[in-house]
C-alpha cells in the first residue's frame, strides 16, 4: 500500500505563491488589455462614422459636378447652334435685334 505524505515543504508553498501570483498577474493584464482594445474599437468606431460622413459629402459633391458639366455641355451646344444662327427668337421679321451682323 502506498502512504500519502501530509507533510507540507516550504518548497511547496513557495510554488503554490508563486503560481497564485503568476495567475493574477496574467489576469490583471488581460484586463488591461482589454480595456485598451475596447477603447481603440471605440475610437475606429467614431473614425468610421466621420468617414462616412465625408464620403457621404464626397458623393453629394461629385452629383453636384456631374450636373454642373451636364449643364456646360448644353450651354456649349446651345453657343455652338447660335453661331450657326439657329435658336433665336425670331418675330415676324426675323431675329428681332438679338445679333447686329
Amino acid at each position: 500500500m502506498m502512504a500519502i505524505d501530509w507533510t507540507i515543504s516550504v518548497g511547496s508553498l513557495v510554488q503554490i505563491v508563486v503560481i497564485l501570483i503568476g495567475g493574477l498577474s496574467v489576469l490583471v493584464t488581460l484586463r488591461n488589455t482589454v480595456t485598451g482594445l475596447k477603447e481603440d474599437v471605440t475610437s475606429i468606431q467614431y473614425e468610421l462614422r466621420q468617414m462616412a460622413g465625408i464620403l457621404t459629402k464626397m458623393a453629394v459633391a461629385e452629383t453636384r459636378l456631374d450636373n454642373a458639366d451636364t449643364r456646360i455641355a448644353r450651354i456649349e451646344a446651345d453657343i455652338r447652334d447660335l453661331r450657326k444662327g439657329v435658336g433665336w427668337v425670331k418675330g415676324h421679321h426675323g431675329v428681332d435685334g438679338e445679333y447686329v451682323g
